[in-house]
C-alpha cells in the first residue's frame, strides 16, 4: 500500500508540474515556456536554434512556440544582415507590454505554484497516517 501512496504523490505532483508549464499562467494568457522565450529575446538577440539551446527544447518545439508568439504578436522575426539565411527574433511593443505583465505577475504566480507544490508533496501517505 505504501508502494502505491508513494506512486500517487510522485504522480499528483508530475501532474501538477506538467500543468504548470504547459497551460497559461494566470492571468498571464502564456504558458512558462512562452514566458521564457519573451524574457530570453528581451536581453538578447537570438535566433530560434538558439533560444532552443537556452530551453533544452528540440527545434521543432521551439519553431512551434516562436511561430505562436509570432502569430499573437509578441515577436517579429528578421533577416540577419550579415547572414540572409539566419532570423533573429524581435519583441514587438505587444511583447514590451507583455514583458512588463509578466515581470510583474510571474514571480506571484510561480510562488503560488511552488506553494501548491509544496503542499501536494508534503501530503502524509496512508502509511505515514497510520504510524502517527
Amino acid at each position: 500500500m505504501a508502494v502505491q501512496d508513494d506512486l500517487n504523490k510522485v504522480m499528483a505532483i508530475y501532474g501538477f508540474v506538467t500543468q504548470c508549464y504547459n497551460q497559461p499562467l494566470a492571468d498571464l494568457s502564456l504558458n512558462l515556456p512562452q514566458c521564457q522565450v519573451i524574457g530570453y529575446v528581451a536581453t538578447e538577440r537570438l535566433s530560434v536554434a538558439q533560444v532552443a539551446q537556452k530551453l533544452g527544447f528540440s527545434a521543432t518545439r521551439t519553431s512551434n512556440l516562436v511561430v505562436n508568439l509570432c502569430q499573437r504578436g509578441y515577436l517579429d522575426q528578421h533577416l540577419a544582415p550579415d547572414d540572409r539565411r539566419r532570423r533573429y527574433l524581435a519583441l514587438t511593443a505587444r511583447g514590451q507590454a507583455q514583458l512588463q505583465v509578466i515581470r510583474q505577475q510571474l514571480p506571484a504566480t510561480l510562488h503560488r505554484a511552488l506553494t501548491q507544490l509544496a503542499a501536494t508533496a508534503d501530503t502524509p501517505t496512508s502509511e505515514e497516517l497510520s504510524d502517527s
